[in-house]
């Protein structure tokens, strides 16, 4: 991509088409320039008074960084954000902004947090008549409710949240909502539901050449073969993930589909292999600060260290991955990994 020619400073339209050009950038295979592009219209922006975009541009600037698992770095751009539309008096900009750093506290795994953002956010954007963002934090309390390991309320959330960005033709947004209720499926054992929603949802990310989305849900939709033990299959999505992760330059995928290739390698008899990748998935993870993943993949560590015979070894990250599970309140994984003590390992993805 280039950007346009003839960049003045001050200048807020040449800004905005900057802006325009990086979130595209953002979701596709240019994350790079993306930010470089956000940087250039902060830094034209930043010339003149506090403004609408300026919020804007911040909180997107920030969104990029967060999906490449730069957490921290993401973190001080959000609240700037926040900062910016609060003292100008744009509630339609703190609403995106809280319900954006809320995705934060839910990667450290403060649900509390993440669900007190989301509920100013939600008061917000109902009163400046946000329907998309509205849809987008009914999503987010999808997530939530998932987490806590309540899944009805979590499929009422992504339904609202579908229909409402449906109303509002925002098939972008539509894709994201796709991709977090086939998860929901999967773990409901409605596995031919979840591979029509994986579907629709790739159709989308694919048409819009959104490459983040598209890695995200070939991570899910490999986590749906494992679950239905479809290994070669489940390999073709991981390997897809991978190279998506890599293109992008992106951690936290990265971390999730390695920890989908630890549990392939294991499942398929492998398990010194798994061994070493989930070594690697649970370093990245701690990276990008994703409390959930890390337990999720000390899970898997345990399991393939079962699988070579380390039982106590095996013990201890099963040990490591409950206290993880409970700290962040999720009491499905909690009560999976208990059933591993008690039981040992198994060859089953989940």
């Amino acid at each position: 991509m280039t950007k346009p020619a003839g960049t003045k400073s001050g200048s807020a339209t040449e800004a905005r088409q900057l802006a325009e050009l990086a979130r595209a950038a953002g979701f596709g295979d240019s994350p790079d320039d993306a930010l470089e592009w956000h940087r250039e219209a902060q830094s034209l922006l930043e010339t003149d008074e506090e403004t609408p975009l300026l919020a804007d541009v911040l909180r997107w600037q920030a969104v990029v960084l967060r999906d490449r698992g730069r957490t921290s770095d993401a973190e001080p751009l959000f609240e700037r954000s926040l900062a910016v539309a609060t003292r100008i008096g744009y509630d339609a900009g703190r609403a995106h902004a809280l319900n954006q750093m809320s995705s934060l506290a839910l990667r450290r795994g403060d649900l509390l947090g993440a669900v007190s953002m989301l509920g100013d956010a939600l008061t917000l954007a109902q009163r400046s008549g946000e329907t998309r963002l509205v849809g987008l934090i009914q999503q987010n309390l999808g997530i939530v409710a998932d987490i806590r390991g309540n899944p009805a309320a979590a499929a009422a959330h992504y339904r609202l949240a579908l229909r409402m960005l449906e109303d509002a033709n925002d098939p972008q947004a539509m894709c994201w909502v796709l991709n977090n209720l086939g998860y929901l499926l999967i773990r409901e054992g409605s596995h031919e539901e979840a591979r029509e929603t994986f579907e629709r949802a790739l159709g989308i990310a694919r048409a819009r050449g959104d490459l983040m989305s598209e890695g995200i849900i070939e991570g899910n939709r490999a986590e749906l073969h494992l679950t239905m033990g479809d290994a070669d299959e489940a390999y073709e999505s991981i390997r897809r993930s991978l190279e998506i992760a890599a293109q992008r330059e992106d951690d936290v995928r990265r971390a999730e589909a390695l920890k989908l290739l630890g549990a392939y390698e294991r499942l398929v008899g492998r398990p010194s292999d798994a061994v070493e990748t989930l070594r690697h998935a649970l370093t990245l993870s701690a990276v990008v600060e994703d409390a959930l993943l890390g337990a999720e993949v000390l899970y898997q560590f345990g399991q393939a260290l079962h699988d070579l015979g380390d039982s106590e070894s095996a013990r201890q990250a099963w040990d490591a991955a409950l206290e993880a599970f409970e700290r962040i309140s999720a009491p499905q994984w909690a009560g999976r990994v208990r059933d591993r003590l008690r039981t040992g390992g198994s060859g089953r993805y989940l």
